[in-house]
């Protein structure tokens, strides 16, 4: 399991609402607070996505506005450095679990800014809310217009054929011995959209889907090398609780044959752990023999695990992970 506590919670939230806690930590930094309050999320949240903050807002001054207030009541200490991973307050942390309620109410797999500013609103006795209020934001509104307006997240109409509508170019590579294109579309929003893979020859101009995965199953992080036409991807099962790492596929770009080259099952780690998994797939080796990844490892201690993160290399012939250097500043 991905996220079995606190260290993954942020794996099922979007990418806007991972910068927007990424945001109220350095708002909070900049007060010298020694938490994460609500209102340094609220400021994050209204930095990060200004289209939202303009649906309920209006406008740039009612924004500044809010900032102003936030200034005008916090207390005056000397700023926190950056690099401090300042906790979240308790409060906080309820506005984030309504968040991830809201989501499921709107049976969307991702946490998305949206769902934030609606647990903000839930979290009636915070300042944050307290200031949404003001402006005659209430959470009924809030949550019917979010709800009322799912088309306007899913973004524009793709000109190529092939692909699908409510994505977003993540990521392109080019397989020289197959002469193919390969592109990974992520989601544009926290809609039922999973991370999708799609191929197209140099001279064509309608793109394939790289196999048919269910609608809670992502292709994601994918790599390939120069002289075979092989592209190597990984695969995560999203659930209401997170991320389930399914394993990593091969696909031939030629014959068009889909298989599971490392299974959970299968991964094999000689030092004692608990979970592990591939968090994301780094360079293919040229023979397409031996697969790089950013990987986390559960370590056991006493009272529980501590997991970290390592660049390591994985041979496909007996799935062997090999640790090749720790990775310090992998987040959420």
């Amino acid at each position: 399991m991905v996220l079995p506590g606190e260290p993954f919670m942020f794996e099922r939230y979007t990418e806007k609402a991972r910068r927007t806690i990424f945001f109220g930590r350095y708002e909070a930094s900049q007060f010298g607070s020694p938490y994460i309050e609500s209102e340094h999320l609220l400021l994050g949240l209204l930095r990060e996505n200004k289209a939202l903050a303009n649906t309920f807002l209006h406008s740039h001054g009612a924004v500044e506005s809010i900032r102003k207030q936030v200034e005008a009541q916090a207390v005056i200490r000397h700023k926190v450095s950056t690099s401090v991973d300042l906790p979240l307050s308790n409060e906080c942390k309820r506005i984030l679990a309504y968040a991830a309620e809201e989501a499921d109410k709107f049976s969307h797999k991702f946490i998305g800014t949206e769902h934030l500013f609606l647990g903000v609103l839930r979290e009636q006795d915070s300042f944050a809310a307290k200031l949404l209020r003001e402006r005659g934001i209430a959470l009924e509104m809030a949550r019917e217009q979010i709800g009322s307006n799912p088309t306007e997240q899913l973004g524009p109409t793709p000109k190529s054929p092939g692909l699908p509508s409510g994505y977003t170019s993540h990521k392109l590579l080019y397989n020289s011995a197959a002469e193919t294109l390969i592109l990974e579309l992520s989601a544009s929003s926290s809609f039922l959209l999973s991370t999708r893979l799609f191929t197209r020859f140099k001279e064509k101009e309608a793109y394939e889907q790289i196999g048919s995965p269910g609608e809670d199953l992502s292709y994601e992080s994918p790599v390939t090398c120069e002289s075979l036409p092989i592209v190597v991807f990984n695969s995560l099962k999203w659930g209401k609780t997170g991320g389930d790492w399914e394993g990593v596929y091969s696909f031939n770009l030629s014959t068009k044959e889909l298989e599971v080259c490392v299974s959970p099952q299968k991964l094999r780690f000689s030092d004692a752990h608990g979970r592990l998994w591939i968090r994301e797939l780094v360079s293919l080796s040229e023979d397409a023999r031996t697969l790089y990844v950013n990987i986390g490892v559960e370590k056991i201690v006493s009272g529980g695990g501590a997991v970290h993160y390592y660049l390591a290399k994985v041979h496909f012939g007996d799935q062997q992970v090999s640790l090749l250097s720790r990775l310090l500043d992998i987040r959420f």
